[in-house]
């Protein structure tokens, strides 16, 4: 949020997570217009912004490339595109790039960034303006498919612009990783569902598609990439499923645990900081993420505790944490009066200790989600 908006009255929503005990589908009990989520305020995540991501993005480009057969000017679109950094890896393999992303300000990023892009929602308008070019070979979504409601007509407008042969990758957090790692601030507004395989192979079927391949990764310390088309379902699938069941993903005997071990992680980060607090620590929170905020605003974390944020990104600095109102700063600014840092981000929790313990090293880091 903006500085000016500190003055106004903040919008607050409920968020809890309900399971489906038919299908096992995970999902928001209240869901914020799109709107209000892309386009009532200037979109702070760049997907370029990190090394990682640059990496991860270029690796799954090469990868799905080489899994779904594209050729030189093959149609690849992007859903969720943001600054075009995937369709960038595509484009550098030859492939014909569209991108679609409905955040005004990120659009133009990409615009600039040489990656045709289409301002709008992915919908059967945007579907048409992309027929114009042809039929999509691959047609990419990552870390967005979770953030789509309602599914049922965006499904549609896949299956209007997707090949015969071609391929629907989606890539997002692994609903099971929630409970593996309790990873319970994965849980916010942006994430309406939460995607396992188990819901989404009879979902698939209504449209005429199956999974065709399935595989985890690291990113975002833990997700899935799955392959979905109009060939043979792959027989990945049911050992996926038997494994979300064995992990106890739709047993709510598992999940009440879950709670419990949430309310036991709250209340030791807080006795954390306030013991760091008592002793005349300055506290820091590293790592402006959005799954942040569902840390601090839990936990209750505000200036009391916290100094201020800090992030890497030009879109989120100069801002302020919603809910905690933590003023967002450089890195740059952590300096050595700074005695904690409380990482946010956690799943890049290695890499920023790596760019910042050199500089200094009597820093203490607190990761609560990071599984030892």
């Amino acid at each position: 949020m903006k500085e000016s908006q500190l003055l106004e009255a903040e919008r607050r929503y409920p968020l809890s997570v309900l399971l489906c005990q038919n299908c096992g589908h995970g999902m928001n009990s209240f869901v914020v217009p799109a709107e209000v989520r892309y386009q009532e305020n200037d979109y702070s995540y760049d997907s370029g912004n990190s090394k990682i991501s640059l990496q991860h993005f270029n690796d799954m480009a090469g990868e799905v490339g080489s899994r779904a057969a594209i050729k030189k000017g093959d149609l690849v679109v992007d859903i969720g595109s943001n600054i075009g950094t995937l369709l960038a890896a595509f484009k550098n393999l030859g492939a014909e790039v569209q991108g679609v992303d409905p955040a005004h300000n990120i659009a133009a990023l990409a615009e600039k960034n040489g990656i045709p892009t289409i301002n709008d929602f992915f919908n059967a308008a945007s579907a048409e303006k992309i027929l114009k070019k042809g039929k999509a070979k691959v047609i990419t979504i990552t870390n967005a498919f979770n953030h789509i409601s309602p599914l049922v007509p965006f499904m549609e407008a896949v299956v209007s612009v997707l090949e015969k042969q071609g391929s629907f990758v989606i890539e997002l957090p692994y609903f099971l990783e929630i409970i593996r790692k309790k990873h319970f601030d994965v849980i916010y507004l942006e994430h309406v569902s939460y995607i396992a395989i188990k819901s989404l192979v009879p979902f698939f079927k209504k449209f005429g598609l199956n999974i065709t391949h399935l595989e985890e990764n690291n990113y975002m310390s833990g997700s899935i990439r799955i392959f979905v088309g109009f060939g043979p379902q792959s027989p990945l699938v049911e050992s996926q499923i038997a494994l979300e069941e064995k992990s106890g993903l739709y047993d709510l005997a598992v999940w009440e645990k879950f709670a419990q071990d949430v309310r036991n992680c709250k209340i030791k980060l807080l006795k954390e900081l306030v013991s760091a607090r008592e002793s005349g620590g300055k506290i820091v929170a590293i790592g402006a993420a959005a799954k942040g905020n569902t840390l601090l605003n839990y936990c209750g974390i505000d200036t009391t505790l916290i100094d201020f944020a800090t992030d890497a990104s030009p879109l989120k600095i100069g801002k302020y944490t919603p809910g905690s109102h933590l003023p967002i700063l450089s890195d740059d600014e952590i300096n050595k009066e700074v005695t904690y840092a409380l990482i946010l981000a956690w799943n890049i929790a290695d890499f920023l200790k790596a760019k910042i313990s050199p500089k200094l090293p009597h820093l203490k880091f607190i990761t609560p989600h990071v599984v030892e």
